[in-house]
């Protein structure tokens, strides 16, 4: 019978459970800090951030908003393209709430939540999360991730191979997690967000859409300026991605199943606003690891006495983030 490395993954998994998994009568928020203090550990070391800045290098005026786009020194390294988005019509000294639009694997990334390029008909229409807050009121800052439109120029070298696990490769090769890089990108995105004139500084959220929601996920529990968090298509579990050989190689540290999984990681955003969608049609979720999820996650605010503040959406669309049940719930808590 051929040896499968699956299988090998499988019974190790099981005879090595992640340490860290709460368990009943054990202190919470005792907890909370310690979980958080072992990802923080995994994610490894980051190049020093640079102060915190921003070029405007274009402003188009796109109707019912205008569009800026921006660089952003990070570090050293690294400068962030964004775009910035601010609606139409806003008086004299208001400020609005803001939300970070993270932008997942859409094939032209901050293009196509920004509703550039990309979209279409059916469900890449709706697939424009950025787009549809701006309208909805919020300013926007959409940043790029590694390997899309903007931070492209060594695709050249990928040859047909996973871009996000060719540059983890190389990345991990110094030590570095491509994961925390966007985590700085992230900081320093907010940061520029919220100095801005139009923006209430203390509501800020943030959403995305499967990578979008891995890292909208990751930047929440990771840094408490996030005031309200909606992910979607990402109530999957690490473990489960791990036996289909599937995840990509950016959304994770190295070690972190020794630990925990996504159930613990979401509970770090407790008790925090926090809304969970998954689509009934999503081919990329199972309903075993979705509702264990939630159960978890619910249990997680129920224990800090927060239960008003989780919100678990499941459509019946596929893998995407509706943006009517968000809308309502960045309404409530931003």
């Amino acid at each position: 019978m051929p040896r499968s490395f699956v299988d090998f993954l499988d019974r190790y998994g099981a005879a090595n459970p992640p340490a860290m998994v709460y368990r009943d009568g054990e202190d919470f928020a005792a907890w909370q800090r310690g979980f958080a203090d072992k990802v923080r550990e995994l994610l490894g070391p980051l190049p020093p951030r640079v102060e915190p800045a921003v070029h405007v290098l274009d402003t188009i005026d796109a109707g019912d908003h205008v569009r800026h786009v921006l660089e952003i020194p990070v570090n050293a390294f690294s400068t962030l393209p964004a775009y910035l988005l601010v609606p139409r019509g806003l008086a004299a000294g208001e400020r609005r709430p803001g939300l970070l639009a993270f932008h997942g694997h859409a094939e032209f990334g901050i293009d196509s939540i920004c509703g550039l390029r990309g979209m279409g008909k059916g469900d890449n229409a709706r697939r424009a999360c950025a787009l549809s807050a701006v309208r909805a009121g919020y300013v926007v800052l959409a940043p790029a991730w590694w390997g899309w439109h903007g931070r492209d120029g060594h695709l050249g070298l990928v040859d047909g191979r996973d871009k996000c696990n060719v540059i983890q490769m190389a990345a991990g090769m110094y030590g570095l997690c491509v994961l925390h890089l966007h985590m700085q990108d992230a900081a320093a995105a907010l940061d520029v967000l919220a100095g801005r004139p139009e923006v209430q500084a203390d509501r800020i959220g943030c959403l995305g859409n499967s990578y979008g929601g891995r890292t909208a996920m990751w930047f929440a529990l990771l840094d408490r300026r996030v005031r309200a968090c909606v992910v979607g298509g990402a109530m999957n579990t690490f473990r489960e991605r791990s036996l289909k050989l599937s995840s990509c190689g950016i959304q994770y540290p190295q070690g972190l199943l020794a630990w925990g999984d996504v159930p613990e990681l979401f509970s770090l955003i407790a008790s925090r606003p926090l809304q969970l969608q998954a689509g009934k049609a999503d081919d990329l979720l199972n309903a075993s690891d979705r509702e264990h999820i939630h159960a978890t996650v619910s249990a997680a605010y129920g224990r800090l006495g927060a239960g008003r503040n989780y919100d678990y959406v499941l459509h019946d669309g596929g893998h995407i983030l509706v943006w009517e049940p968000a809308e309502a719930f960045l309404r409530l808590h931003l």
